[in-house]
């Protein structure tokens, strides 16, 4: 049965001591290619396991006449673990540039607060001294009001007459890792965020809020720093930054379940009531 070699293999089984008889004109025709390093090693490690017990060089005997030389057995085949030798470890290629940028992009891992915006700049009613902050998970933090969430909300703060106030902001917060992930509603424009805790204590002094209503479990979290359930947040009045703040629930959350609206009324009229403590 003829063996259709290429002339790598030939070279690696003639490394190994294993005779090959072809004939003449094939082997004429197709010369031995030359090893490339790394299988000249592979082949280096294997003459090793296999190399053969007797010499390859006999001494001649005494007297100077040359003894005739008896043919040599031919070369056998090793067994599988002297050729599993032949497989030369190479070490593990450096990271690319590509995934050491990526690494460099990943999401942020704290959360953040987008700019403060008016909830009605053009209201002409109210006063400064009885201005709102409102922090939640808006889907669109330049335009909190749009979109169904958005619309609730301004229901909610419509309630309270203070759609005829300018003095009421609202400020969308991020938790982590969100940034990555596509939200309908999103603003074309980019939104300059900041870290909650650079952020918020910024945009208290920007909007001398009289009290601060946070929406949400996770935001509420993030804000006061607690781990608390959402019901044992709602029933207590917090202090950030020396301001007066209630919890209630997120107005994606009230879509949702509706029957939590009149609990999320009284938790806006409990922040209504509330002022800052006088200095």
């Amino acid at each position: 049965m003829a063996l259709n070699l290429d002339p790598r293999q030939r070279a690696m089984l003639q490394e190994m001591g294993i005779t090959l008889w072809m004939p003449t004109a094939a082997v004429a025709a197709s010369p031995a290619a030359p090893v490339p390093q790394r299988e000249a090693v592979a082949v280096a490690a294997t003459q090793e396991a296999v190399a053969p017990a007797h010499p390859a060089v006999v001494a001649a005997p005494a007297g100077g006449a040359s003894a005739p030389t008896a043919p040599s057995p031919a070369p056998t085949a090793p067994d599988l673990p002297a050729v599993a030798a032949m497989t030369v470890a190479s070490p593990a290629p450096p990271a690319s540039p590509v995934a050491a940028a990526a690494n460099e992009a990943l999401p942020s891992t704290e959360w953040q607060i987008a700019p403060a915006v008016q909830a009605y700049p053009a209201a002409t009613g109210g006063s400064p001294q009885d201005a709102w902050l409102v922090i939640w998970e808006a889907p669109n933090p330049s335009a909190p009001l749009e979109g169904d969430t958005g619309k609730l909300l301004h229901h909610m703060l419509r309630a309270l007459w203070l759609h005829h106030s300018p003095h009421v902001w609202i400020a969308g917060v991020q938790r982590p890792g969100h940034e990555a992930l596509p939200v309908a509603g999103v603003p074309a424009q980019p939104v300059a965020w900041q870290s909650l805790s650079q952020g918020l204590a910024a945009h208290v002094q920007h909007t001398q809020p009289a009290r601060i209503l946070v929406l949400g479990m996770h935001a509420a979290r993030a804000v006061l720093g607690s781990e608390e359930a959402l019901g044992r947040l709602r029933a207590q009045v917090h202090q950030v930054q020396h301001i007066p703040t209630v919890v209630s629930y997120d107005p994606a959350y009230l879509l949702r379940s509706p029957h939590a609206k009149p609990a999320a009324w009284a938790d806006l009229c409990r922040a209504h009531a509330l002022r800052p403590p006088s200095s």
